[in-house]
């Protein structure tokens, strides 16, 4: 090959390195980073703003009521299952009561028999000594031991009874005591939604102050049901009582429910190390689609601005002198080349002057957005899960960094 092709060749070579080399500066990162900085960017519009708050929760009856056994013992017999229709009194089991609990139950009983018996006594027994003392008959002194005595037994008798409508208030049918079982009804109407027993297996008494109480089946009006969800207490400023609601299921995603915010609890709950605050949402319409537990994906809507001008939430930066965004500088393709020679000359001269190489580049990069963006502050206003109300600082149309450019990019392009 003559001399003047191979020069030919390498000028050529020279050319196709340089076009490779800008283009790698020029598409540094992803693919849908900004051509000229390599910082993703995206467009101040105008629009609607709608905020949102998304939880998920469950779909729960309104009214649910636990049913346990008033005494302590053992299952001998169910009549319902889950699923059943029951009325209010209707018998759902019956419980033989254990020996101890039966004995107690019979002692108190018994107590206040005896009690009442030795009280009617001494009341005979004073209003016959009275007659006896006013007609001169009895001492003083006999008649006031008859009263002492009717006094105390009255006491006794009053203790007894009370002690007999506690018991019976709480539930427990000390009438049944010398029956064989005791019979387990229906609080109120309803669906039974889980019997949680079998035949043979040993209950706890549901008003022992010791224990809450083996729970035999859950009762609720499936007629009624809400959805109950914890919102994080970063979100609760943003609902209130009243407000609408949008319901789907995941077992019925294509089905929308509309509803509106029925109650917010007054205190937090700590849930999984997060504080939430309770919230019970009526539908405004039941459905057949709606079961106890069913996991329900809660959409709050909140207010909601049309036509405003909008940015994106990622593109708007706190900083101290307040809010931030870094615009694009709408740069001519001489101006970027004239960029990227001013870059390729510091860099060679840092590369020439190993003493301050890494320092110099480091204060390099710290400016390098400046080519590219001008920092402005802006004043923002209602803001959604994807774009901010701009009430002051920007233009439709603009650009702005959706990444901050002014922190330091790590070493993926220090590499070489």
């Amino acid at each position: 090959m003559s001399t003047s092709k191979k020069k030919k060749y390498g000028m050529i070579l020279a050319v196709v390195v340089l076009l490779v080399a800008a283009g790698a500066f020029a598409t540094r990162g992803n693919g849908k980073k900004d051509l000229d900085s390599g910082i993703r960017t995206g467009k101040v519009e105008t629009g609607d703003i709608q905020v949102k708050v998304t939880e998920v929760g469950n779909v729960e009856p309104e009214v649910k009521v636990d049913v346990k056994s008033p005494v302590s013992g053992k299952v001998v017999e169910l009549m319902v299952r889950d699923g059943d229709v029951v009325e209010r009194g209707q018998l759902l089991a019956r419980v033989e009561p254990d020996l101890n609990q039966a004995q107690s139950l019979s002692q108190t009983k018994s107590a206040l028999a005896e009690a009442e018996i030795a009280f009617d006594q001494a009341r005979k027994d004073y209003e016959a000594d009275q007659k006896l003392f006013l007609s001169g008959l009895m001492s003083a002194n006999q008649s006031r031991e008859s009263e002492t005595q009717f006094l105390r037994t009255k006491q006794e008798f009053q203790s007894a009874k009370e002690k007999y409508t506690i018991v019976e208030s709480q539930g427990i049918p000390i009438s049944q005591a010398s029956a064989s079982s005791s019979n387990i009804t229906a609080p109120m109407s309803g669906v039974v939604l889980t019997r949680n027993v079998q035949v043979g297996e040993t209950v706890t008494s549901g008003v022992s102050s010791f224990n809450a109480g083996t729970i035999l089946f859950s009762v609720a009006d499936t007629s009624s049901m809400i959805i109950k969800a914890g919102i994080n207490e970063i979100d609760i400023g943003k609902v209130h009582v009243g407000q609408t609601v949008k319901v789907t299921l995941d077992a019925f995603p294509k089905t929308a429910f509309n509803g509106r915010i029925d109650r917010i609890a007054p205190a937090v709950r700590v849930a999984e190390k997060i504080r939430v605050f309770d919230v019970e949402i009526r539908l405004d319409a039941q459905g057949h689609e709606l079961r106890s537990g069913m996991t329900a994906n809660i959409e709050i809507l909140g207010e909601k601005k049309t036509g405003v001008l909008g940015a994106p939430v990622e593109g708007v930066f706190h900083k101290d002198q307040g809010d931030v965004v870094f615009v694009k500088k709408n740069l001519k393709p001489e101006e970027i080349t004239k960029i990227a020679e001013a870059r390729a000359k510091k860099e060679k001269e840092q590369k020439g002057d190993k003493s301050k190489g890494k320092k110099g580049a480091e204060e390099f990069d710290k400016d390098a957005w400046k080519d590219f963006f001008d920092m402005k502050t802006v004043e923002t206003g209602l803001a959604d899960n994807s774009r901010v109300e701009i009430l002051k600082g920007l233009k439709t149309g603009e650009e702005i960094a959706l990444e901050d450019p002014t922190l330091p990019k790590g070493d993926d392009d220090d590499d070489d």
